[in-house]
């Protein structure tokens, strides 16, 4: 076990690493496409990486804590690749049923599509991710991300500059990220599990039914935040929804390092769960409380800090002058992170009711409440929205766990 414990603080660091040098090149494409190639450009990429997010949600079918806490080898790897096969198809037919219903114009079609082949390589990677943390390898898929992310970035510069055409850009990056997912992650899997990919159609037809509700939960989740932006165009205009939008981008850092600082534990949760190990699911689950306490201390200090600087060293002084939204979209961002922690504990204890029923209240509240708050207090309401709904689907959350826990961890045999 200490063994275990070593290669996993080794392989966390190489993970981390990875985890946010790929979200940092990601995001600095954002950034990159208006000094290279425009407003229109940019404007095109945001729409794909929004049309994205729903389709990369049915791709990935919130499976990856389920696979990376399947503690009985309930499903082989190989059957869960064979599954993402299914998810990705499933997600390309309906961005593509999508995009035929919407009328964008042919280049922001085609972008579309090739964006959301980029987000297929995230989707098989994150098969083969979920396979090495489950020996405590992930530092396999920390240096994954890392080649995938220079190397999409260095191409995203050369390509735009050269070609002028953003839909080819993308294109490029989408192969070689793919590429090195076939010959990076693929041969290590290969090697060290023995990985093939298994359609054994009534295991991927079981495994998609039982995953079927995470899946959902994805989609909910994503909901939550996404509801008040749904309701601020036609609420408060387009130019409000603009700034709001450009405000919360950086915001979602906070997310993204929260999930990845975590992830590795849900294996962990799982096995000492199952081995009813109560001190060591408890001191697993409040080191997790502490690094997403930790993240979001330093997160508000440094917006109260050094906020509005940032906002006008990013996006200018007219979105600068709307600082104020920054430290609650903040405080949204990291709730939202903790109520991600306490989804994850549940998958890998398999209480999949709770966390559609915490869910499905939060989406409820986060409409209701955004279409009454954002009429009162401008675009402000939207965090209040957020927030709030967050700290109920918290609270169903943390009672479900509590009920979970006290019932499995009783000294009753």
């Amino acid at each position: 076990m200490t063994e275990k414990k070593l290669n996993m603080r080794q392989s966390v660091l190489w993970n981390s690493f990875g985890s946010y040098f790929y979200y940092f090149c990601q995001w600095l494409m954002t950034v990159l496409v208006v000094r290279i190639s425009g407003i229109d450009d940019a404007g095109t990429l945001a729409l794909a990486i929004s049309a994205c997010n729903v389709w990369q949600s049915v791709a990935l079918y919130g499976m990856h804590n389920y696979q990376a806490s399947d503690e009985d080898d309930r499903y082989s790897n190989g059957v869960y690749l064979a599954s993402r096969v299914v998810t990705c198809a499933a997600a390309l037919v309906g961005c593509v049923v999508y995009i035929i219903l919407l009328s964008y114009t042919w280049k922001q079609d085609l972008t579309i599509v090739l964006f959301l082949l980029l987000r297929f390589s995230e989707a098989v990677e994150d098969v083969y991710y979920a396979a090495f943390q489950k020996v405590w390898r992930v530092d396999i898929a920390g240096k994954s991300m890392t080649i995938r992310g220079l190397l999409s970035l260095i191409l995203f510069v050369l390509v735009l500059r050269s070609s002028r055409s953003l839909a080819l850009t993308i294109g490029v990056c989408a192969a070689a990220c793919m590429i090195v997912v076939l010959l990076y992650d693929r041969r290590h899997a290969v090697k060290m599990l023995g990985i093939r990919i298994s359609f054994d159609r009534e295991q991927v037809l079981s495994l998609l039914k039982e995953c079927l509700p995470l899946a959902i939960y994805l989609l909910l989740a994503n909901f939550i935040a996404m509801a008040p932006r749904l309701f601020m165009e036609s609420i408060l205009g387009n130019y409000k929804l603009g700034i709001y939008g450009s405000i919360a981008t950086p915001t979602a850092v906070i997310q993204m390092l929260s999930t990845y600082a975590f992830n590795p534990f849900v294996t962990l949760f799982a096995e000492e769960y199952h081995h009813k190990d109560k001190k060591g699911f408890i001191r697993s689950f409040f080191k997790c409380i502490g690094i997403l306490l930790l993240i979001s201390v330093l997160a508000v200090a440094a917006c109260a800090v050094a906020g509005k600087w940032a906002l006008n060293l990013l996006f200018g002084s007219e979105i600068a002058e709307h600082s104020e939204l920054l430290i609650p979209l903040v405080i949204a961002s990291c709730l939202i992170a903790f109520a991600t922690l306490l989804c994850s504990v549940h998958t890998a204890i398999r209480s999949f009711r709770i966390v559609l029923f915490s869910n499905i209240v939060a989406v409820i509240l986060s409409v209701v409440l955004s279409l009454l708050f954002e009429k009162k207090f401008d675009m402000q309401g939207a965090n209040y929205a957020i927030i709030i709904a967050t700290l109920v689907n918290i609270f169903i959350l943390s009672s479900g766990l509590f009920v979970c826990v006290k019932k499995r961890f009783s000294d009753e045999p």
